[in-house]
């Protein structure tokens, strides 16, 4: 990373001296990162263990990653959102586990905080987490509200002063061993029912008061790395623990969960350039039918597959970089941030198996990145908001649009929108789709599906213009066509069968064997 990308921004231009720090800062990283996961540790077996060795997260830590999301007043470098991206971009080539360890701590906990919190607490907080002393992470989601998190249970009232918390939670990164937690709850009312809306307050774990009781650590299927549990909620923080900011809380919520979702690129182009990288090493070094796997063209179609992949999560990298900045209010653009998270987690989880297709049996192994990386993947295509639901959100979202400007062409729809015109004309008549008025649900989820390809591939095109490898871009925008032609293709498809009321059981076929 230069100077130049690191001063690239349509909003905050840091000083020369921040620009000068942080790159300081990343080099020290990138070089900690070397020595830790090359020198000091068998990666490959670490990450088919349990939880993240003590000594890799104390040498991480120590070198103080978080600083990239904190705001300059409070000691950071995270006055853009640049910096950030870089040290996500990172740590996730090395290990997705402390990639998204170090996501949780600074989109769902640092940035919330440096934006909503009491100046005083943040001051106090991120000084302690900046320096690598701590950590944070954000609980939401409760055993019977996944998806449907404003139906919440956990609830909050003014107990004497203080805020009286009480509630499950279950499912948060970090589980047991961060040292703050961002709490969700929503307001009971004095005859006890809950109100609608939600808040948001920092519980502090040194505080006995303030302590949230671990009950049940889950034996999670990938990112070993990360503990995740049930939690017992039970907590009284002070009046200067609850987030403000002067808006209502689903407004800071909404901020805080699109922001995250829009700083995906960060975490998945790590992930894809790790799996690109181990792809082609192997494609050059395997040996298969006399010849090496790269020089066949399954293989090489598989591998320009990928890194158009890699080039698409890029571009949406840059757009993250120059949109997600702190003083930006992101509670509307639910369209933009749904697109960006469940394109990146798509890929990741399709490079993953592309990974995985091309090394063969090796890659089940336990110790092998190839069949870990498709575990690990795919949990990004659920948490934060399940990709089906997200693309069926956009969806509506453009569907009660075209009908509010009295069309009912997809492609029309999209050639006039900014955000994706470029990439509309691009793609031509393909995108001339008739979108009924009142579509059923998988339709919406098509819908959405399209709209994320050719929002990806309206980045895409603003990369290339700023002079991206061509070749790159090529593959990219092809890899984009032909994927967004998937999902047309299932649009102007009759809708599938329903489920069938009755089950097949055993042996139903065997009354129609030929005699």
């Amino acid at each position: 990373m230069t100077a130049q990308t690191l001063t690239r921004s349509t909003t905050a231009k840091p000083s020369t001296t921040n620009i000068n720090d942080a790159e300081k800062f990343l080099a020290n990283f990138s070089s900690t990162l070397d020595r830790v996961f090359h020198d000091r540790i068998d990666a490959d077996l670490m990450e088919s263990s349990r939880g993240i060795p003590s000594f890799v997260m104390r040498d991480v830590l120590a070198a103080e990653p978080v600083r990239a999301f904190i705001p300059s007043k409070f000691g950071g470098y995270g006055d853009t959102p640049i910096a950030g991206q870089a040290m996500l971009d990172l740590a996730s080539y090395h290990s997705m586990s402390l990639g998204l360890t170090l996501g949780i701590n600074s989109a769902l906990f640092v940035q919330p905080v440096a934006k909503y919190a009491d100046e005083q607490v943040a001051a106090r907080v991120l000084n302690k987490i900046g320096s690598g002393a701590a950590m944070g992470g954000l609980m939401i989601t409760e055993p019977d509200f996944g998806t449907d998190a404003l139906g919440m249970r956990t609830s909050w009232h003014d107990e004497n002063g203080r805020y009286r918390i009480r509630g499950t939670k279950h499912w948060a990164g970090l589980t047991g061993c961060a040292d703050y937690w961002l709490m969700m709850a929503r307001p009971m009312n004095d005859s006890g029912d809950l109100s609608q809306g939600v808040d948001m307050f920092i519980c502090e774990q040194d505080d006995p008061q303030q302590k949230i009781e671990v009950i049940e650590y889950y034996k999670s299927l990938g990112l070993y790395g990360i503990p995740y549990g049930k939690n017992k909620v039970d907590v009284s923080v002070p009046a200067d623990h609850r987030l403000q900011g002067g808006r209502g809380g689903l407004r800071m919520m909404l901020d805080t969960l699109h922001r995250s979702r829009v700083q995906f690129p960060a975490m998945s182009v790590g992930f894809v350039r790790r799996m690109v990288d181990e792809a082609i090493d192997h494609c050059h070094t395997r040996v298969a039918g006399g010849k090496r796997l790269v020089e066949h063209d399954q293989v090489r179609s598989r591998l320009a597959r990928m890194q158009g992949q890699l080039t698409a999560i890029s571009a949406l990298g840059l757009y993250a970089a120059e949109n997600a900045h702190l003083e930006h209010d992101l509670s509307r653009i639910g369209r933009e941030a749904n697109a960006i998270k469940s394109v990146c987690t798509d890929y990741m989880h399709d490079s993953a198996h592309s990974l995985l297709q091309l090394v063969g049996a090796k890659g089940y192994r336990q110790d092998h990145i190839a069949g870990r990386a498709i575990v690990d993947a795919r949990p990004f295509q659920i948490f934060e908001g399940s990709n089906d639901v997200l693309y069926a959100q956009v969806g509506t979202k453009i569907v009660e649009t075209m009908r509010k400007k009295g069309t009912d062409n997809l492609g029309e729809y999209l050639r006039n929108d900014p955000a994706t015109a470029r990439a509309a004309e691009v793609m031509g008549a393909a995108l001339n789709v008739v979108v009924c008025d009142r579509p059923q649900q998988r339709r919406l989820v098509e819908v959405g599906a399209v709209f994320a390809r050719v929002f990806a591939l309206e980045a895409v095109l603003e990369l290339g213009s700023r002079g991206f490898a061509p070749d790159h871009i090529a593959a990219a925008i092809g890899m984009l066509r032909e994927d967004a032609g998937r999902w047309l293709n299932d649009l102007r498809a009759q809708l599938a069968p329903d489920v069938a009321p009755d089950s097949i059981g055993y042996g139903a076929w065997m009354p129609y064997l030929k005699a």
